[in-house]
């Protein structure tokens, strides 16, 4: 069967999870999408029938993470203290590590950070600030902790090496980015939480 006999819903699947590697690959502004639509054995036309223009494309590859992240922010307790805080900080390693490829173009292409489609980003970052740093209105040093903080994670998962432990780098990710937020190590829990995976 071929790409465009799919249903929809598998053929747009594939169309996002071919677009998000050429633009990991390439970056954003010098993926076409006739590289796109080529890659995948079809026309433009076909391919504008699911995404309008490139934005568009972006702004679905982006979506299932947004949706991720806003889910976690929801689920935490803004007063929760640092319990709160650490759960956070595992829910969102585990966030970064189930969407590894997309954090890495986010992370490494100004080009798509500067889209209309991560606009909605800005106020779940401005949620995640305040939950990350236990304060309403996090001063210069809060907000450098946060930046710290989410920087370690994003380090940790994407500059580790194939053989890497993952789950080794994920605990490390994690302790580092609580240092970082001045969170005290947790006790190794019995049962993990739910992966994003």
């Amino acid at each position: 069967m071929t790409l465009q006999h799919l249903p929809r819903d598998e053929t747009r699947e594939r169309i996002l999870a071919v677009a998000l590697q050429l633009i990991a690959d390439h970056g954003f502004a010098a993926t076409s999408t006739r590289e796109i639509s080529e890659r995948l054995g079809f026309t433009k036309a076909a391919l504008y029938y699911h995404f309008r223009t490139k934005d568009d494309l972006l702004a679905a590859i982006v979506a299932p993470a947004m949706e991720d992240l806003r889910a976690l922010l929801d689920k935490a307790s803004p007063r929760g203290g640092p319990v709160a805080r650490h759960q956070f900080v595992e829910g969102y390693v585990d966030l970064v590590a189930s969407h590894e490829d997309l954090v890495r173009v986010l992370s490494d292409d100004p080009s798509a950070r500067r889209r209309m489609a991560l606009t909605a980003a800005a106020p779940l970052y401005d949620r995640m600030a305040r939950l990350l740093s236990g304060s309403e209105a996090p001063d210069t040093a809060q907000r450098a902790r946060v930046r710290a903080a989410l920087g370690a994670v994003h380090a940790a998962l994407l500059g580790a090496a194939p053989d890497d432990d993952r789950e080794v780098v994920r605990a490390a990710a994690q302790a580092t980015a609580c240092a970082a937020l001045g969170l005290h190590s947790p006790r190794p829990s019995a049962s993990r939480r739910p992966s994003f995976a």
